[in-house]
């Protein structure tokens, strides 16, 4: 979608609104879980006018539940939320894992590049990690993808918490 790096952002997403419908699932964190999480989009988005952006939302959904999968334990749970509004939709995922969801600043040289990461920046019109104060301290990974022309025209930020 994008040609250009689009910065993660530390807080909440801006354009869905939090009167969008939500569809929720919650799964175990096992090798299963990106399987889940893309056999739940699908259907979501087949249904809506948003059906141009099911590939690309499947594609991110699934990097950021085995991102999620991989930093927690087999008994933790993980929370997929799906949020649709008629100029986008925003999908987040939540774990249990102790600590908040680290977006490294970038890879050196010398390192290999979080992949997951990488598709966010390049395929998301916005994303982000949002901290979770409770205990236990966690956080979740969001991303928004906006149907075509709808980013210049989408409603402003909202206080919307994945």
């Amino acid at each position: 979608m994008h040609p250009h790096t689009v910065p993660a952002v530390i807080g909440t997403p801006g354009r869905i609104p939090p009167d969008g419908r939500p569809y929720l699932l919650s799964m175990p964190s096992g090798p299963a879980a990106p399987g889940l999480a893309r056999d739940f989009v699908r259907p979501v988005l087949r249904r809506t006018p948003l059906r141009p952006l099911l590939e690309t939302a499947v594609l991110l959904t699934s990097e950021a539940v085995t991102r999620s999968h991989l930093r927690t334990p087999g008994t933790a749970d993980i929370l997929l939320r799906v949020l649709t509004a008629p100029h986008g939709l925003l999908i987040s995922v939540h774990d249990s894992a102790a600590g908040p969801v680290r977006v490294p600043a970038g890879p050196r040289a010398d390192e290999d590049a979080d992949l997951g990461l990488l598709l966010l920046s390049r395929l998301a019109d916005a994303w982000g990690t949002t901290p979770f104060a409770g205990p236990p301290r966690s956080g979740s990974l969001w991303f928004e993808l906006y149907a075509e022309g709808a980013g210049a025209d989408a409603p402003a930020p909202s206080a919307l918490r994945p």
